[in-house]
């Protein structure tokens, strides 16, 4: 996420909402993470990462509606999609994207702490894309590798310890 917004959204904590992803928010989440990555992520790939995660991150999204594996909320405010966010066991993040206009507001941060909750090792794992380490460094969120490169697609591995 881009921290530096200068157009910060003004919201009332009150109007928006966390709860449970359901299937037939599919094609509304899939708009939204393809408006976030075009804006955010995608500028940091190469041509190889941007082909890569169109063509197999996007589709995958879809899987995060695994209910054996995966735990996925979706954040609103007056029932408009604003954020998602994806677990996978309890313990790897595989999603957290926050609408544009509401990057910089606290958002992102809840949805992360409400992803946070779900764990019950009290260790999180994420590939954190380029652009939001810092956001992660901020909440926490250690590197436990240098950035690496896989297809294209650059990321910091990193790991949260409840203290």
């Amino acid at each position: 996420m881009d921290i530096e917004k200068q157009n910060i959204k003004e919201i009332n904590i009150d109007d928006t909402n966390i709860e449970a992803a359901r299937i037939s928010d599919l094609d509304s989440i899939v708009e939204l993470v393809e408006r976030v990555s075009n804006s955010n992520i995608l500028p940091h790939f190469s041509e190889e990462g941007r082909l890569f995660f169109t063509s197999k991150v996007l589709p995958d999204i879809k899987t995060t509606f695994d209910d054996t594996r995966f735990q996925r909320f979706k954040l609103t405010e007056h029932n408009q999609l604003i954020g998602f966010g994806a677990m996978r066991d309890h313990d790897y993040i595989t999603h957290l994207f926050i609408d544009d206009d509401y990057q910089g507001t606290g958002l992102g941060k809840r949805l992360l702490h409400h992803l946070l909750k779900q764990s019950p090792s009290g260790e999180v794992r994420l590939r954190a894309s380029v652009n939001a380490v810092n956001f992660y460094q901020a909440q926490g969120f250690e590197a436990t590798a240098p950035e690496s490169e896989v297809n294209g697609i650059r990321f910091v591995p990193m790991r949260w310890t409840c203290s």
